[in-house]
């Protein structure tokens, strides 16, 4: 995956998330699908010790906190985007991948919370595959 395009798609979803006057499109969503694709081409690790594999595991992470501060400074603007914006929050959070018993406080609010917007919006696709047995 090219870290180089992936900036560039970070940008452009930016870059189209105009004023709240404007047109809306699903900007968040968009930045959640991007983060997803980053996930999976950091999941393929065909030479761990290579060089270049850690630099592409650097520039990889580093388009991820892209999107993670995009994600931040849009505004969201419906109960989906709420979904999409708290939905890159627990896809960069391991420690969300145990059963919320066993989270401290805060993240055991804020997961269910995550949860329940999932379950009143019937969209699960921003789930991962822990969340539907917990």
């Amino acid at each position: 995956m090219n870290v180089t395009y992936l900036t560039k798609e970070i940008e452009s979803i930016r870059n189209g998330a105009s004023p709240a006057g404007a047109e809306r499109t699903d900007h968040h969503r968009q930045l959640f699908e991007v983060f997803r694709k980053i996930e999976n081409a950091l999941a393929v690790n065909p030479d761990p010790d290579a060089p270049e594999t850690a630099a592409r595991i650097d520039g990889l992470i580093e388009a991820q906190t892209v999107v993670i501060r995009t994600a931040a400074t849009l505004p969201a603007r419906s109960t989906e985007d709420l979904l999409y914006k708290l939905a890159i929050w627990r896809w960069d959070s391991p420690d969300l991948d145990k059963p919320v018993n066993e989270m401290n406080r805060a993240d055991a609010i804020a997961y269910t919370a995550f949860r329940d917007l999932a379950n009143i919006l019937s969209d699960d696709s921003a789930l991962k595959e822990t969340d539907h047995s917990n």
